[in-house]
């Protein structure tokens, strides 16, 4: 009795789907190479052209498996927080153009995820640092609300403390921030330059009124 045709070797399905993995596998690698690259390069336009698009080299395999294969996303996420700190201009405290108000959202937004989120204390306290600077700058610009908000930086200037007691940006900012705050109620309920990739962060959260020491 026969039971059918039987075929031996390879089906074509499961040949065409072998190279369907080594073009993926050898496509990520390109991206893996270019990743790499980018970071090094990127992190030297930074420093002369920041309004640039950076950190973000073109994936030719999609989803960032690149990044997540070096271990690098924490990475770049804090440089794209630097970089939209930087561009927000917290030394300009009250302008309202509307680029710096989309860069001072997307750094808050960034920077409070690192500081919840990352595996770094010491990313983590720069991140705190650089919250510390935006509220203070805030405060400048908000004679209102100027108490809370130095209250609020106050709190994220011990953050950073507290999670690298080494970090003299920090300390400095501190002692910036209750000399501004004589006279009002500060208190230690707050908390809620140009940053340098890879680096603690920013100093100066404004030496004088205009935060012209960022």
């Amino acid at each position: 009795m026969r039971a059918g045709l039987r075929t031996h070797g390879p089906t074509f399905a499961g040949v065409a789907a072998c190279l369907v993995g080594a073009v993926i596998v050898f496509l990520l690698a390109l991206d893996v190479a270019s990743t790499s690259a980018a970071l090094h390069d990127d992190d030297v336009r930074y420093q002369a052209l920041p309004e640039e698009h950076l950190w973000s080299p073109g994936e030719r395999v999609p989803g960032g498996l690149a990044a997540a294969l070096l271990g690098v996303e924490d990475d770049v996420l804090f440089r794209r927080a630097l970089r939209a700190t930087r561009l927000s201009h917290p030394e300009q405290p009250g302008f309202s153009d509307p680029s710096y108000v989309v860069n001072r959202n997307d750094a808050s937004a960034w920077l409070t995820d690192i500081v919840q989120h990352d595996p770094s204390d010491g990313r983590k306290a720069a991140a705190a640092n650089l919250l510390g600077i935006l509220s203070f700058s805030d405060a400048i610009a908000d004679y209102t609300n100027r108490g809370r908000l130095l209250a609020s930086a106050a709190g994220r200037f011990r953050q950073a403390l507290s999670l690298d007691p080494e970090n003299d940006d920090a300390k400095q900012n501190l002692e910036l921030t209750l000399s501004r705050s004589k006279g009002l109620e500060l208190t230690e309920s707050g908390g809620g330059t140009n940053p340098s990739p890879g680096g603690k962060g920013a100093r100066g959260a404004g030496a004088g009124e205009g935060g012209s020491g960022y």
